[in-house]
């Protein structure tokens, strides 16, 4: 997160969106690596929208415990409550409102990072409330994408490791799971596709250059900006990892479930 900006404005409020293993970090670590630009990292205080004062904060607060409990690193945490102070600060002014509107949030988060240009969230599941984001005026939501057969492939190999602890991975445990919740996420991106930008990851790796030009653009913010430290960084070695990912039986579960779509966006079978 970048708090240090030189002027004062009405931020644009960013959203990112997309399935887990898609893309959404590498992503939100590229437009907060912009200095005109602060996302957080799955703080998912959007989810607050249209809640009252008190139980907004605790969505928020109820997040920061749930990054502490699993495994955020403590200068991570640290500037989780750094920004939580701040944003908590500037919203305090509109405690006694019936709710915290998409508005107020905006202002809270302009407050937070004061001069930035673009400030936001990156959460992978706001995908699925998506319909409702994208319909917020000052909403700007940025959702990616990416082949579905790696998707399942990290999906499950994190599910197998470093999320093996974590209920809400029961519902993406298997090849038929991710596939099916893959397929979802594309058909409410596809609904909202006039409203919202969409990347697609391997054009994002393999030609980081006029992705990140269209996407500076949109956001409003100079495209030159995105320093190359950022770029350097991006690497095509994710794509095609299925392969050896992915038993015979998986990759062809998630082929039967998702093949006609994955076709229809660009993808060879």
């Amino acid at each position: 997160m970048n708090p240090e900006h030189s002027t004062k404005r009405q931020a644009k409020v960013l959203v990112i969106a997309g399935h887990v293993r898609s893309g959404t970090t590498l992503l939100r670590n590229i437009c907060d690596s912009h200095p005109n630009v602060s996302v957080t990292n799955e703080l998912k205080y959007f989810k607050g929208v249209g809640k009252p004062f008190t139980a907004h904060t605790r969505v928020l607060l109820g997040r920061l415990w749930g990054k502490a409990v699993t495994g955020d690193s403590y200068s991570v945490q640290i500037d989780n409550y750094k920004f939580a102070c701040r944003y908590l600060f500037n919203l305090l002014r509109y405690k006694n409102g019936p709710v915290i509107s998409a508005p107020v949030i905006g202002k809270s988060l302009s407050g937070a990072f004061p001069g930035a240009r673009v400030v936001g969230d990156k959460t992978p599941e706001y995908i699925f409330s998506l319909d409702e984001l994208a319909n917020i005026e000052g909403f700007f939501c940025l959702v990616i994408f990416r082949d579905s057969r790696d998707v399942a492939s990290s999906t499950l190999q994190r599910v197998r490791t470093r999320w093996r602890s974590q209920g809400w991975t029961s519902s993406v445990d298997t090849a038929e799971k991710v596939a099916g919740r893959w397929m979802r996420c594309i058909e409410i991106m596809e609904r909202n596709r006039e409203k919202i930008h969409i990347i697609r990851y391997e054009d994002l790796v393999t030609r980081p250059g006029p992705e990140l030009q269209r996407l500076g653009l949109w956001l409003g913010v100079d495209p030159e900006l995105f320093p190359r430290s950022a770029l350097s960084k991006i690497t095509d070695a994710g794509i095609g990892k299925y392969r050896a990912g992915l038993t015979e039986e998986e990759l062809a579960a998630v082929t039967e479930i998702t093949g006609a779509k994955m076709e229809s966006l660009g993808y060879r079978l």
